[in-house]
């Protein structure tokens, strides 16, 4: 059986937490429409309405300490959730089955409850909302909901202005030019539609627009091995050895 992974991050995967143990039952999603309801004399009508942000509970087992079916990255996964509380930004939880990717969605916390267990690990409950991103109506669009523009990337002091996508208000960049940028041979499996770099299949979140793959540039630096910063003042992402 292919194993799930469910991952927890936050600004384009500024930080990324492993969630350490999948619970038994993956989230129940409720999906709730804001219909109306007008009654006549003599009957009811419906009026259908938009799709509300949908919403679901996590009950989550957090070990603090490494057992050899995992390791006890639970105080981090607390430490997120505490962070995008405080700083009131989204989260975004994602789960995969290998490849397939099963949720994708960015999320609001309404309620997060925790406590220690007698050994030291973390018990938690947390409701989540989906989070709808305001996306600018005079920006230039392909598609709904996807923005594009350029990303400027620099490594090993030679930069590049890499086409990227904002998608709900994450930045995707075309795979392609930053593996270029740093001198690895690129391919392509269309079988799983997945970028190929050196040769190794690069297991990571992928989009294609107008035939082209774009990644998470933060994905890509962990899969190349690189550094990753994020120079503010200039609007630049850094690569490094």
């Amino acid at each position: 059986m292919t194993p799930i992974k469910m991952m927890l991050s936050y600004n384009n995967n500024e930080k990324v937490v492993e969630v350490p143990v999948i619970p038994n039952e993956l989230p129940e999603i409720l999906q709730e429409l804001a219909n109306e309801e007008i009654v006549t004399h003599t009957k009811t009508i419906t009026l259908l309405g938009n799709k509300k942000p949908r919403s679901f509970s996590l009950e989550l087992f957090l070990p603090t300490r490494d057992y050899d079916f995992c390791k006890g990255n639970g105080a981090e996964v607390v430490e997120l959730l505490n962070y995008v509380s405080e700083k009131k930004i989204p989260a975004r939880l994602v789960i995969t089955e290998g490849m397939t990717e099963l949720l994708n969605i960015a999320i609001s916390i309404k309620s997060f409850r925790h406590h220690y267990d007698t050994v030291g690990n973390i018990r938690a409950s947390i409701d989540c909302v989906e989070y709808m991103f305001v996306t600018e109506t005079t920006a230039p669009k392909t598609d709904s909901g996807r923005t594009f523009g350029e990303t400027m990337v620099t490594y090993n002091n030679t930069s590049a202005s890499i086409k990227s996508a904002n998608v709900d208000g994450y930045n995707l960049v075309k795979a392609r030019d930053v593996l270029n940028l740093l001198d690895i041979s690129v391919d392509w499996n269309a079988e799983k539609k997945r970028v190929i770099a050196d040769g190794k299949l690069l297991d990571i979140h992928t989009e294609i627009y107008d035939g082209c793959a774009y990644c998470y540039v933060r994905d890509i630096a962990k899969q190349a091995g690189k550094n990753i910063e994020w120079d503010n003042e200039n609007k630049t992402v850094i690569l490094g050895d």
